[in-house]
C-alpha cells in the first residue's frame, strides 16, 4: 500500500465524486479511477460504491478512512519535522562551559537563541576546560566555552571574552584584613586550587611571581570544579587566585582583593568540530556574533 494510493483514496472519500477528487488532486480522471481500483485489488475489499448518480463509501472503505487520515497525518508531521532539524529549527544542542563563562552576556546570548529557536532544547554541562575538549573530540557535545589553547586540528575556537585576575579569600584571613597585598605574603600560604589533571596552565603566572618574590605557597586543597573550590575556600581551607567574574556572585564567607599586580587576563574561547555541521550550531554561533 502506497502513501500515493493513500491520497487517492482520502480525496475520493472526501469528496465522493471521482472527478471533483482528480480535480483537487491535479490529475486525470481515468489514472485515478485506475489507482483506486488497484488498491482495491491489493485490498481484496470493494472501497467505494458507484452509480451513475452517487458514489458511497462501502463498510471496508468507512473502515480504512480513519486510518489513511493518521498514516497521512503521521507522515505529513514527520515531514515537516525532517524540514525542521535540516533547518535548525527543532532538536537538541549540547553545550558545555565553565562556571565563571555564565556572566551576564551568556545569558542574553541565550535568551537571544532561545526567542528565535525555541524549538532547540538546550542541553547544559560544567564541564572543565579538559574535560570539554575530550568530549568535543569525541562528538559528545556539539560547543565548549572553556579556557585555551585549543590545540587540536580538528577543532576550532572562537574569542568570546577576557576577565582579570583577583584574590579570593575567607573573611576574617589576615590577607584580608591587610592594607596592601605582596606576592612575598603568599609564602607558606595554604592555597585552594582546580585539580592540575582538570585545568591546564591557570595558575602559571600567578606562581611564576611569587617565584620571583620568593614567596613559595603551598597548595592545601584540590577541587574539582570552581564551585567546589569557592566552598572550601570560603570554610577557610586556603585562598586562591580567580577569575573577576566569580567575584560578581555574592556567596556567604568569601571575600575578593586586588592581587599585588595585574597578571594576564584569562580567555574564554567558544570551540566546537570542524566536522560538526548542524544546522542548530551554526545558529548559536550567529547570535554570538551579533552585535550586543
Amino acid at each position: 500500500m502506497e502513501f500515493r494510493h493513500l491520497r487517492y483514496f482520502v480525496a475520493v472519500a472526501e469528496e465522493l465524486n471521482f472527478r471533483r477528487a482528480a480535480e483537487r488532486l491535479h490529475i486525470a480522471q481515468p489514472p485515478l479511477s485506475a489507482q483506486i481500483k488497484a488498491l482495491e485489488d491489493e485490498l481484496g475489499a470493494r472501497l467505494f460504491e458507484r452509480t451513475t448518480r452517487a458514489v458511497h463509501l462501502t463498510a471496508a472503505g468507512e473502515a480504512l478512512l480513519g486510518h489513511a487520515r493518521s498514516l497521512l497525518g503521521a507522515a505529513a508531521m514527520a515531514e515537516q519535522h525532517v524540514r525542521n532539524a535540516d533547518q535548525g529549527l527543532v532538536g537538541t544542542l549540547r553545550i558545555a562551559l565553565l562556571a565563571p563563562a555564565a556572566t551576564s552576556r551568556l545569558a542574553k546570548i541565550f535568551r537571544r537563541y532561545r526567542q528565535k529557536f525555541p524549538g532547540i532544547q538546550l542541553n547544559l554541562h560544567e564541564l572543565t576546560s579538559t574535560t570539554q575538549i575530550q568530549r568535543l573530540r569525541a562528538d559528545e557535545i556539539d560547543i565548549g566555552l572553556l579556557r585555551p589553547p585549543v590545540v587540536f586540528p580538528e577543532l576550532e575556537a572562537r574569542f568570546v571574552e577576557e576577565s582579570s585576575m583577583i584574590l579570593a579569600l575567607p573573611i576574617g584571613h589576615r590577607l584580608a584584613r591587610a592594607r596592601r597585598i605582596r606576592w612575598i605574603d603568599f609564602h607558606n600560604e595554604p592555597l585552594v586550587l582546580i585539580h592540575p589533571s582538570l585545568q591546564h596552565a591557570y595558575y602559571d603566572f600567578f606562581f611564576a611571581e611569587c617565584e620571583k618574590a620568593g614567596a613559595k605557597p603551598v597548595v592545601g586543597q584540590y577541587a574539582n570544579d570552581v564551585q567546589s573550590k569557592m566552598w572550601l575556600i570560603s570554610a577557610g581551607l586556603g585562598i586562591a587566585p580567580t577569575t573577576r567574574t566569580i567575584a560578581q556572585t555574592k556567596r556567604p564567607g568569601l571575600t575578593f582583593r586586588e592581587l599585588p599586580s595585574a597578571l594576564p587576563k584569562v580567555k574564554t574561547v567558544l570551540a566546537w568540530k570542524r566536522s560538526n555541521h548542524s544546522p542548530a550550531l551554526r545558529h548559536f554561533l550567529e547570535c554570538f556574533s551579533e552585535p550586543e
